[in-house]
């Protein structure tokens, strides 16, 4: 490596780590509401979201890394729906509150507008994150899709999703509410929820083989 290209190594990634540009930080929460045979039940997550705005460098930054970049800080919304019964909506497909909030504009005009504004919108189906629940929760290879549309299928007669909502806020950021639940999360920070280290078409249980703890909390990603 020349020492050129070094130099360039290094700024290009002090680039990323100082996010190049303006930045916006703000503070989404997602808040899942279910109909239960018990009655309604919900459960909340607040997470940061910090968007790098890399436009006005071009000089430093790659032409495929240019535009908005964004870092997510927190965890997933967990929801005891029965005892002993969690469902999970994962940081994995989870919209930026751009999208949400400013869907038919350009992310890097509108999030500081997004930072300073306290408002809250319900999502709709396609804009919902992934849900899952574990069939033991000891088992992380248990992990199993759920139907937003039929969470009977999942949990039982009675059990369907009433909303999920967004919402820009103040609060702080959660902590520990799925470690607290799945306690075995920080293993596997460097494997899938299968075991394997690395992600394949080939593995026998696909879906596990799909997902890691960085889904679920970003401390342990």
């Amino acid at each position: 490596m020349t020492l050129i290209s070094r130099a360039f190594g290094l700024a290009f990634a002090a680039c990323l780590l100082a996010g190049c540009g303006n930045s916006n930080t703000w503070h989404q929460k997602l808040t899942v509401t279910v109909e239960t045979p018990k009655g309604i039940k919900s459960a909340s997550s607040v997470v940061s979201v910090t968007m790098h705005d890399t436009t006005g460098n071009e000089w430093m930054i790659l032409p495929e890394a240019r535009g908005a970049r964004y870092e997510l800080t927190g965890e997933a919304v967990v929801l005891e729906v029965a005892p002993g019964r969690y469902l999970f909506a994962l940081l994995k497909g989870l919209p930026c509150a751009t999208n949400v909030f400013f869907f038919d504009e350009p992310p890097v005009e509108t999030a500081q507008r997004l930072a300073d504004m306290r408002a809250s919108r319900e999502l709709s189906p396609k804009q919902y994150p992934l849900l899952v629940t574990f069939a033991d929760n000891d088992n992380p290879a248990s992990v199993a899709r759920v139907d937003p549309t039929d969470l009977a299928a999942s949990f039982g007669p009675g059990y369907a999703l009433t909303s999920i909502k967004m919402a820009i806020t103040d609060e702080t950021v959660t902590k520990g509410r799925v470690e607290a639940v799945l306690g075995w999360l920080g293993e596997y920070y460097d494997k899938h929820l299968d075991g394997n280290r690395l992600a394949t078409v080939n593995a026998e249980n696909r879906f596990a083989n799909s997902l890691a703890s960085g889904a679920f909390d970003t401390e342990k990603n």
